[in-house]
């Protein structure tokens, strides 16, 4: 009888680590609710400071950005973010002006560069969750310096 015991607390004791370790891994990926969608990390051809982000929501609700961050992993720039990104929309970031992205109003401005050799970006919700993140510390997969073409995310 005492061997059965042990048994079953044994089991129930790897159900409920299982049960902890999904949740932590379900906890800590992106939710994808909001994605970084688009870089101009080249700049433009009026000057290669007018570099922008933009951000989409791919829900059917508004939601605050307040207390978000989307940060490179060498340290710039790192922004931390205040707004409502409205459903099914887009939230505009460009750097240190609103001049960037001509004819479109910026929703932020931030400060802080992103390197034409590449960025590693998080964006983080205001509990510190990752919801997004794009790795391109080798090198940008796209966009072009000569053509100041932009790099955008292109649903699978």
């Amino acid at each position: 009888m005492e061997g059965k015991t042990k048994i079953k607390i044994l089991q129930a004791a790897f159900v409920i680590a299982a049960f902890f370790i999904f949740s932590i891994k379900t906890q800590s990926a992106p939710s994808n609710d909001v994605v970084i969608n688009e870089i101009t990390w080249m700049g433009t051809a009026v000057s290669a400071s007018d570099e922008w982000i933009e951000l989409y929501n791919n829900t059917e609700s508004d939601i605050d950005l307040t207390g978000w961050t989307l940060s490179s992993l060498d340290g710039t720039p790192e922004i931390v973010l205040s707004g409502i990104i409205s459903a099914n929309s887009y939230f505009l970031l460009e750097r240190t002006d609103d001049n960037s992205a001509p004819n479109v109003a910026a929703d932020q401005i931030y400060t802080g560069a992103l390197s034409n050799a590449g960025e590693n970006l998080e964006l983080r919700d205001a509990e510190n969750n990752l919801v997004d993140s794009i790795d391109c510390s080798e090198k940008w997969p796209a966009g072009n310096n000569e053509t100041k073409q932009t790099m955008e995310k292109i649903p699978s």
